[in-house]
C-alpha cells in the first residue's frame, strides 16, 4: 500500500501582472516505510508541494488542482479544514525547517507535545479493559508519553526540558522537539521540509540520524525535502529532482548517484564536496533559477544547460519512463556523456 499517492498536482498563485505556476503537474508515490526525497534549488516548488499535500495552502490566493491525493489509500482531496485537523498529526505530520517559528513561543515544549496526544481522541488512552481514564489521568499519561518521546530523540534531562520554552533551547534541541512532535502519534507519513536548515554540520548529522532511526523503527514513510543531495545519500530510497515546478528526474538513490541522466542532476551532484575529490573544484551550474513568472520557452533548464539544442529551446520534453520505473525529462539524455567529476 502506498503511504502517499499524488497524481498531476498543480499549484498556481495569481499575482498582479500574471500568475506564478509554482508546481506544474507532478506525480509522487511513496510506499509504506520508504523514504523519498524531493531535491532542487530554492524556489523550485519543493515546499509548496509539501504544503499542498498537507492542505496547508490558503485557497485563495493559491489555486490547487490535483487528480489524485491519497494518504494510505484514503482520498483527502475534498476534506474540509476541520476534517484535515483530524488527519494532521495522526496520519500525516510535518517537520518544518524553522523550529523557532513553528513552535508556540508562549507554551512550554512539553505542553505542545502533550496536545498531540490529547488532540486525537480518548481512544488513544484506553486501558487493557477497554475503559477510558478521566481527564486528569489522560493529561498525566500524555505527559509520561511526552517525556518518553523527548528521550527517544536524544534530549537529556527530558523531565526538565519538558518545562522549557522554545527560546530556552538550542537550535538542535528545538529541531529534536519538532521530530518528537511529528512521531508522537505514529503517523504513516512524515514530511520533513529542510529539517537541518541553519544547524551546524555536527548537529545536522545527529538530527538526520535520529530521523532515520525513528523512521525505520516505526516503519514510517518519509518525504524529505532538501536542496542538498549529500543529505539524502544515506537516507532516501528514491529521489525526485525538481526544477521550476516540474520533476526532471526520478530514480532509485543508488542509480541516480551512480549515473545521473539529466544535466541538472549532474550539476547538483557536482556541487557536493567530497573528501576524495582529486579535481579540487565544484561543478557549477551557470546563472540562477529563472523567475517563476517568466519561465523560458521549451525546456526550462535550457538557458543553463551546456548540452541544449535548438529543440530544447522550443519544445518541453515529456517525463519519459524508463526500465525499472526511472524517469527523466530531457531530449538528449541518451547522447550526453558527462566528464568524470
Amino acid at each position: 500500500m502506498k503511504a502517499l499517492d499524488v497524481k498531476n498536482l498543480k499549484v498556481i498563485f495569481p499575482v498582479e501582472g500574471g500568475v506564478v505556476r509554482a508546481v506544474e503537474g507532478i506525480d509522487i508515490e511513496i510506499e509504506q516505510g520508504q523514504c523519498a526525497a524531493i531535491v532542487g534549488e530554492s524556489g523550485c516548488g519543493k515546499s509548496v508541494t509539501s504544503l499542498a499535500v498537507m492542505k496547508l495552502l490558503s485557497t485563495p490566493p493559491a489555486v490547487v488542482r490535483v487528480d489524485k491525493l491519497e494518504l494510505g489509500g484514503v482520498d483527502i482531496r475534498d476534506l474540509s479544514d476541520k476534517q484535515m485537523q483530524k488527519v494532521r498529526g495522526k496520519d500525516v505530520a510535518m517537520i518544518f525547517q524553522d523550529a523557532l517559528t513553528a513552535l508556540n513561543p508562549v507554551m512550554s515544549v512539553g505542553k505542545q507535545i502533550d496536545e498531540i496526544f490529547l488532540a486525537h481522541g480518548k481512544e488513544n488512552f484506553l486501558d487493557e479493559s477497554g475503559s477510558c481514564p478521566n481527564k486528569f489521568q489522560r493529561k498525566k499519561e500524555a505527559k509520561r508519553r511526552t517525556i518518553q518521546a523527548l528521550k527517544l530523540v536524544g534530549i537529556s534531562d527530558a523531565e526538565l526540558r519538558y518545562k522549557a520554552y522554545p527560546h530556552q533551547l538550542s537550535g538542535g534541541m528545538r529541531q529534536r522537539v519538532l521530530i518528537a512532535m511529528a512521531f508522537a502519534s505514529n503517523p504513516s507519513l512524515i514530511i520533513a521540509d529542510e529539517p537541518t536548515t541553519a544547524l551546524d554540520v555536527t548537529i545536522q548529522a545527529q538530527v538526520l540520524d535520529i530521523l532515520k532511526d525513528l523512521q525505520k523503527k516505526q516503519n514510517t514513510s518519509l518525504m524529505l525535502i532538501t536542496h542538498d543531495l549529500s543529505i539524502v545519500m544515506n537516507m532516501a530510497d528514491e529521489i525526485y529532482v525538481m526544477y521550476c515546478g516540474k520533476i526532471v528526474e526520478r530514480a532509485k538513490t543508488k542509480d541516480l548517484f551512480h549515473k545521473p541522466l539529466h544535466p541538472y542532476t549532474h550539476g547538483l551532484l557536482g556541487s557536493i564536496a567530497r573528501i576524495d575529490d582529486e579535481c579540487k573544484r565544484f561543478v557549477q551550474i551557470p546563472s540562477s533559477l529563472p523567475s517563476p513568472m517568466h519561465k523560458p520557452s521549451g525546456c526550462y533548464f535550457h538557458p543553463r544547460c551546456a548540452y541544449a539544442t535548438e529543440r530544447c529551446q522550443t519544445e518541453m520534453p515529456p517525463l519519459e519512463t524508463l526500465e525499472g520505473g526511472r524517469c527523466v525529462r530531457c531530449w538528449n539524455y541518451k547522447e550526453i556523456r558527462y566528464d568524470k567529476q
